[in-house]
């Protein structure tokens, strides 16, 4: 009577606890690990070639970058993608350039430097040659995210169909991150992950490994054994100061002989648990830049329906420059976890030199918002500078790649009155001055190229462009951009000059901690020597610049009519 219900207790558990792992052999399948970074021109390509290996093979490949090296290391406060994990696993694939990746960490004929490594054009042969052989195990798992709690639960489950020369495996459960919006060098060659404003979409990217740097040891793996496990991450709210949104991560799972060779994975299904019925969640936020021909801006929005039921309605507030707070309302239907841009065209302002729209999303499906954490957002936008009549002077300090840089200043007919580069290659040097002559009543572009992608501040020496006025006023400064950057300013009479500056009291000067401004103004801007914008500050009689090390500095004053100059000297 024992050995019946202990037979009956066990087929009660096998039910309880039905296998979700295939038992039927199978071939292995790849996992493509990208050794990546920003500052990588070429890096996008290999981005896009690794698409093409998983989208031609849908199921059978997972994809997993991971950001690390020297064009990782981020700049002029660029955002860091590394993590703790990815210089030991690029450091053991003998890789001797970027981009560069690794099929399964295995040895290929056309591996680099005798190791694992491998180009971005061997990515497809390589995965075909693996795809091709039968592996000993199978892989499965899920991944629960909580919102409410912060956490994901993945359930593993390996089944060995095989037998192996080794006596152990090593389980990976890695997280990766999809909609990673930032910077990218040579992202024209993947223009499928280039985003509307100007930013990169960066995809699988590597954010944590659940079972640690080399994997959690798998003692049995005899044929026919079947293992499990359960792993729990508290999600954090970033990773160096790059946030996690838990509705974009995904879990990569996979088992490895040892360190290096991987004999198979997948991808764990997902489920997302929704703890608020209505929630609204800002994702991005984008205003147009004025032009010469615009007196008005689009506002661009990106929200997500973090609330278990369908979003039908929402309010979007939104102010410029801390002016009065206008409502769009918006109506559709958005299900739980999915995304919606609303663009709002043609937003009439009287523009300052640089601009803020601040948004905040309220009364989603009717009601108060349950999570009023993530409802605000904001953006910046130029508008266009105010420059005075005469000689202006266009000043470049390109980076170590001048040969990239190229730009020119054209009028309101679109005549080029100025120009400039390609220039010479080497370490960041400032060019020579280039004059050119404003008229008065007339509108201007400048447009500044890098053929690379990466601006002329991003890494490679530091550059940068100013464009100052006759009166000594900078009309036009920055250097830190993709492929492109335009900045306009129009001229208006020399009456109109003075009377904007004459009513207007800066002092003292030389200044030590505090800095007084008389008159009527909206804002002040404080550039350093080389035109990087160093202090803003709204408008106030008294402006502390105790922060700020000595040195000369230009003021950009916002006013009414328009952005007046004047130079200070902060002597401590």
């Amino acid at each position: 009577m024992k050995k019946i219900l202990l037979f009956v207790f066990a087929l009660g558990t096998l039910a309880a606890n039905a296998q979700n792992v295939s038992t039927a052999p199978e071939n292995k399948n790849v996992i493509l690990e990208e050794f990546t970074g920003i500052y990588c021109g070429y890096c996008p390509d290999g981005h896009r070639l690794a698409q093409e290996l998983h989208d031609n093979n849908p199921g059978d490949v997972v994809l997993i970058n991971i950001h690390t090296g020297s064009y990782a290391t981020p700049q002029g406060g660029d955002p860091d993608y590394q993590t703790s994990f990815g210089a030991a696993i690029a450091g053991q694939s003998n890789l001797s350039g970027y981009p560069a990746g690794t099929v399964n960490r295995h040895q290929f004929s056309m591996s680099q430097n005798g190791g694992t490594a491998m180009s971005r054009g061997d990515f497809a042969s390589a995965g075909n040659i693996i795809l091709a052989e039968s592996s000993p195990v199978n892989v499965w798992g899920n991944a629960v995210i909580d919102l409410g709690a912060n956490t994901i639960t993945v359930d593993v489950e390996v089944y060995y169909t095989g037998t192996q020369t080794v006596t152990s495996n090593n389980l990976h459960v890695a997280v990766v991150q999809d909609n990673v919006e930032g910077p990218q060098s040579g992202m024209s060659a993947n223009p499928n992950n280039v985003l509307p404003n100007g930013s990169y979409s960066h995809q699988h990217m590597l954010r944590h490994l659940m079972t640690g740097q080399w994997g959690e040891t798998i003692g049995t793996i005899t044929q026919g054994t079947t293992y499990t496990n359960q792993f729990i991450w508290n999600i954090p709210s970033d990773i160096n100061g790059v946030a996690l949104d838990p509705t974009n991560l995904h879990v990569a799972i996979f088992i490895s002989e040892d360190q290096q060779e991987v004999l198979s994975g997948d991808m764990a299904g997902r489920t997302i648990n929704f703890p608020n019925t209505d929630d609204a969640n800002f994702a991005t936020s984008l205003a147009s830049n004025l032009t010469c021909n615009s007196e008005a801006t689009d506002l661009t929005i990106t929200f997500q329906n973090y609330g278990s039921v369908a979003l039908t309605s929402l309010a979007i507030e939104y102010s410029i420059n801390g002016g009065t707070a206008n409502t769009y309302p918006w109506t559709g239907n958005v299900s739980s976890g999915d995304f919606e841009t609303v663009t709002i065209p043609n937003v009439s302002l009287i523009a300052n030199a640089t601009n803020t729209v601040n948004f905040t999303l309220v009364n989603p499906n009717g009601v108060a918002d349950q999570n009023t954490a993530n409802n605000t957002s904001s953006a910046t936008f130029n508008g266009v500078s105010t420059a005075a009549n005469g000689q202006a002077s266009i000043d470049i300090t390109t980076d170590n790649y001048g040969s990239e840089t190229t730009w020119i200043l054209q009028d309101g007919t679109g005549s080029t009155i100025a120009s400039g580069g390609p220039y010479t290659d080497g370490t960041s040097t400032a060019q020579a001055t280039v004059n050119a002559t404003l008229n008065a009543s007339s509108c201007y572009t400048f447009t500044i190229l890098d053929s690379y992608g990466d601006g002329i501040d991003a890494g490679f020496g530091v550059g940068s462009f100013n464009i100052t006025d006759a009166s000594g006023a900078i009309v036009a400064t920055g250097g830190q951009f993709g492929s492109e950057d335009y900045r306009y300013f129009k001229t208006s009479s020399s009456t109109d000059i003075n009377e904007k500056i004459s009513s207007l009291s800066v002092y003292p000067n030389p200044v030590k901690d505090v800095l007084t401004i008389e008159g009527n103004y909206t804002s002040v801007d404080i550039y350093d020597v080389f035109g990087k914008l160093v202090l803003s500050a709204k408008s106030a009689k008294t402006i502390n610049v105790s922060s700020l090390s000595n040195g000369i500095y230009m003021l950009n004053i916002n006013t009414e009519k328009g952005a007046a100059t004047q130079k200070i000297t902060i002597t401590k």
